[in-house]
């Protein structure tokens, strides 16, 4: 584990990095490079984008299917269990720190959003599954369990880690649960998403996923939460059949995208990403005594 100053202060990262697109091997190889640069960089916890591996399929908001597309995303998610998966998790376990990974998780003929909490010592502490995928997402992948309600997981130095993919954090219920688990670092695995633009419905923008969805979860939950976001190339527009002119979503870029920071539970953004086309770990110093602070004036789930 990487050392902290003493078992209430921490250094978290939140990865804004590009995906290998579609390439299962190079996905796990550049995971594994962010995971040994975390390491070195003295960071106790690192969070992922939401599918890191292989790839957020965003094609699938802008035209119909394809087949062939599918088969090949489907051959390049990852198997838990499999040897690209226990790769990640020696990496983890060579950095010394913990790691919550995002990526598309293939079981029999069937996708899923998953999330892998992987401790110090590369073992998976607690895995899960985003319960409802989101609008077209449910053509490709399938339904979280009951199981997938347990948000968090606890380091053996006493730190709650909690972690949900996208839009389940637009599900209040869901947000109230996991803060009910105590979560004090949150990370929150997001795609990457085009900015706001005039004239078109921006619910689904970095803003707001970011600034908006994100803050408010910090805010509300009284914890520190990470935005871990990819960002996009032209090139890797091209490789995922992202048109390369959109009439389509607000959300969908061709290039950028990226939008990662990390929220104070006051709301303030204490790190955030040089610009939505940087790869880079966005890495913040945080007290657990400013939680306490925090919900001294506002717990939602407690007095």
């Amino acid at each position: 584990m990487a050392q902290s100053k003493s078992p209430q202060t921490y250094r978290i990262a939140a990865v804004q990095a590009e995906s290998a697109w579609l390439d299962l091997e190079a996905g796990v190889d550049k995971t594994c490079a962010i995971i040994k640069e975390a390491g070195e960089k003295g960071v106790d916890v690192v969070g992922f984008p939401e599918t890191f591996v292989p790839g957020f399929p965003f094609s699938i908001y802008t035209s119909a299917p394809d087949q062939e597309f599918v088969l090949q995303y489907q051959k390049n998610s990852m198997v838990v269990g499999s040897p690209e998966y226990n790769k990640i998790r020696r990496a983890v376990r060579d950095a010394g720190i913990w790691a919550v990974v995002g990526f598309s998780e293939r079981a029999g003929s069937t996708l899923y959003l998953a999330q892998s909490f992987i401790n110090p010592q590369g073992e998976v502490a607690h895995h899960r599954r985003k319960l409802k995928p989101t609008h077209v997402e449910r053509y490709l992948f399938g339904d979280g369990m009951a199981e997938d309600t347990k948000f968090t997981t606890t380091t053996d130095y006493g730190l709650v880690i909690g972690g949900m993919n996208c839009w389940e954090h637009l599900q209040p219920l869901w947000r109230y649960y996991e803060y009910a688990q105590g979560a004090q670092v949150h990370v929150a695995s997001w795609p990457y998403l085009a900015r706001a633009k005039p004239g078109v419905p921006n619910s689904s923008s970095a803003e707001v996923s970011g600034d908006c969805i994100t803050r408010m979860a910090a805010v509300e939950g009284g914890c520190f939460t990470m935005a871990c976001t990819a960002t996009i190339s032209k090139a890797g527009s091209k490789i995922m059949k992202v048109p390369t002119s959109l009439g389509g979503p607000a959300a969908t870029p061709i290039e950028g995208g990226g939008f990662a920071a990390i929220y104070h539970p006051s709301g303030e953004k204490i790190a955030q990403s040089k610009d939505e086309f940087s790869e880079e770990l966005v890495i913040a110093d945080i007290d657990l005594d400013d939680l306490h602070r925090h919900k001294q004036m506002a717990d939602c789930v407690g007095h």
